[in-house]
């Protein structure tokens, strides 16, 4: 099952009009949860709240179920029962309109706000109203702790990684044929949860992934190499620093 966690901020300015900021974190079986974020004009936050559902569909599987989450109520009768406030309608039937057009079998139902995907969602949307761009930086501390659980001959690691208002776990799995070796290919997809300017504690990477993060020429095979390298260079275009404790 695909599973959205979704939330809204909203402020009136001073001529009166509104802007909004909406966020989602978007879990598929098999991969690392997914951020999205994007800042908009709105009437109010449940407009907002109806635009997050609407980018939720468009990023979800084509033709598989999806569950959204949502502290909303007004949220929930438009989309479950299609009796929300009137001035939604036209929004609501935007979301129907997508879920159909991709073949999205689409459910609401409720989560309060203290649910970890929740804060992580509540964060994002905070942070496109105010247009900071990288996901959570405006409300959460500048490091991050991961830890990265990987037993010997096992097709998959745990990564679990852990920011002030949110916390994530989820399973890697791991390419057997790949010329990565499956320790590296954890600490990278570790990587990608690392946001802007963060700076990433890493803790129980081996030592294969530690040498090779530290000294990507260190691996012997150039595609190898080349992938590593790749993952460093953007590490260190979003200003992430890596370090292993």
């Amino acid at each position: 099952m695909n599973h959205a966690f979704v939330d809204a901020s909203w402020q009136e300015k001073p001529d009166g009009r509104g802007v909004g900021g909406w966020g989602l974190v978007l879990l598929l079986p098999g991969q690392l949860p997914a951020r999205h974020q994007g800042r908009l004009d709105a009437p109010d936050n449940n407009a907002a709240e109806l635009r997050a559902v609407l980018e939720a569909v468009r990023a979800a599987p084509v033709g598989e179920a999806l569950t959204v989450h949502t502290d909303n109520q007004a949220v929930i009768a438009c989309v479950a029962r299609g009796q929300g406030p009137a001035f939604l309608d036209d929004l609501a039937r935007e979301v129907w309109s997508e879920a159909q057009a991709r073949g999205v079998r689409l459910r609401a139902v409720y989560a309060p706000r203290t649910r970890r995907h929740m804060q992580g969602a509540h964060l994002l949307a905070n942070d496109a109203r105010k247009g900071l761009g990288s996901p959570g930086a405006g409300a959460s501390a500048d490091h991050a702790e991961v830890l990265i659980e990987q037993r010997p001959g096992f097709p998959e690691a745990r990564v679990g990684l852990r920011r002030r208002g949110e916390r994530l776990s989820a399973v890697v799995p791991l390419d057997p044929e790949s010329e990565v070796p499956g320790s590296v290919q954890a600490l990278l997809a570790a990587v990608t949860l690392a946001q802007p300017g963060e700076r990433l504690e890493v803790r129980r990477a081996s030592p294969v992934a530690q040498a090779w993060w530290l000294r990507p020429e260190r691996a012997l095979r150039p595609a190898a190499r080349e992938r590593v390298a790749q993952a460093r260079s953007q590490a260190d275009g979003q200003g992430v620093q890596v370090l292993f404790v």
